[in-house]
């Protein structure tokens, strides 16, 4: 039993990869039409409202009462900050390139985790970083190449997404999942507001449902993801969140027709072995 809820764990990973790479490639397609923080906006306010709609029958008022308030309201700001990276890259790289810089994310929380939450961290975890570190390098090849000011950005993205993780990890257990996710959501929403009335402009109407089939693709990945991890450790099923590149590199070349270089594909997998050691590290740490 405990076997086969792993798989159901891992299943539920890989399902939340792919729809939320297909999100990031059908934004990537129209992200010159409509501002990258408008989208966002919608994206974390229509997923609160859909959230709400699901939370408020068993949390009542709770749904509109985060907390603790700073802590959430942090989280919710790095959230948005991370994606709005994500997508400010999108509009200069690939999609898998910009997956693979934010997916260097768990080593960055694993770097900083001795400074934010006081944990330990081994010379093999380090030396993990340093490797994943160096695929960073090498997809970037500073002054090597063209344009990286998208590799920039999406590095950045990472480290945001870092900041994320680590926030997550302190506030986890403080409240039940699906309110996690709902004043996720909502603090995302909060914080970018002030910028909505400068930002704002009508949605062309041919993208109205392609808006949608993008939100229910976001809310469908996250929810997945986040479940995922009530079926097994999360040094378990977090690795199997890498297979966003692979999702990635596949939509990137039947959508946009581009491929990453070797070069590429061997900075990936360097920063896929790290995190994947990181994660068989933290599993047998934790005996799980």
């Amino acid at each position: 039993m405990i076997k086969n809820s792993v798989i159901i764990g891992i299943g539920l990973m890989v399902l939340g990869s792919a729809f939320l790479s297909g999100k990031d490639g059908l934004v990537k397609s129209f992200l010159h039409q409509i501002n990258p923080f408008q989208i966002i906006w919608m994206q974390f306010a229509g997923t609160f409202m859909v959230m709400a709609f699901i939370a408020f029958p068993m949390h009542g008022l709770r749904v509109f009462q985060p907390r603790p308030l700073v802590g959430q309201f942090l989280r919710g700001a790095m959230n948005i900050c991370a994606v709005a990276s994500l997508y400010w890259a999108l509009t200069y790289i690939p999609l898998a390139d910009a997956t693979a810089m934010l997916l260097f994310a768990p080593a960055v929380a694993t770097i900083l985790s001795p400074v934010v939450l006081g944990e330990k961290i081994g010379l093999l975890r380090i030396m993990a970083v340093l490797v994943g570190f160096c695929g960073v390098l090498i997809i970037l090849r500073p002054g090597f190449s063209g344009d990286q000011v998208g590799y920039y950005i999406g590095l950045m993205a990472g480290v945001l997404l870092g900041g994320y993780f680590l926030a997550n990890r302190r506030l986890a257990g403080s409240q039940p999942i699906i309110l996690e996710i709902t004043h996720n959501a909502l603090m995302g929403a909060v914080a970018l507001s002030p910028l909505v009335p400068l930002i704002w402009h009508p949605v062309p109407e041919v993208l109205t449902w392609t808006l949608v089939i993008g939100l229910s693709m976001a809310i469908i990945g996250q929810g997945a993801m986040i479940a995922s991890f009530r079926w097994g450790p999360a040094a378990v099923i977090s690795p199997y969140s890498y297979t966003m590149l692979i999702f990635a590199a596949f939509i990137g070349y039947f959508t946009f027709d581009t491929i990453p270089d070797v070069f590429t594909w061997t900075g990936i997998s360097l920063i896929v072995g790290s995190g994947i050691y990181i994660a068989h590290r933290e599993r047998k740490t934790t005996g799980a």
